[in-house]
């Protein structure tokens, strides 16, 4: 079985250490924002066997550029697969009480 390469973007990383300054910072709770972490990267490192097996978002332009989720905690987690290169690009994680097409709205495609 081919295994696939998880590759971070940026804006992929941003929201991963908002998310955990919130947790920690406002909050007041490190440990859980460590967990969720955790917790996050877990799922998402189970993209490197199989990503495909998650079928793309529905709504457009997302769909036709083959973006899918998965869910990972209470947060969202967009990925693109590049089977070319074998690679996952993991382009946001979103809180799921957000409006996601609004989130998305502002996803670099490109």
């Amino acid at each position: 079985m081919n295994s696939y390469e998880i590759i971070m973007t940026p804006d992929a990383t941003t929201d991963l250490v908002e998310l955990r300054d919130d947790i920690a910072d406002v909050l007041l709770v490190p440990d859980t924002a460590l967990s969720y972490i955790r917790a996050i990267r877990k799922e998402i490192s189970k993209l490197s066997e199989m990503p495909g097996r998650i079928k793309p978002v529905d709504d457009e332009p997302w769909h036709s550029r083959g973006i899918r989720e998965i869910m990972a905690k209470n947060f969202y987690v967009y990925y693109r697969i590049d089977e070319e290169t074998k690679r996952v690009y993991i382009m946001n994680v979103i809180y799921n009480k957000r409006d996601q097409l609004r989130q998305l709205a502002n996803m670099k495609l490109d």
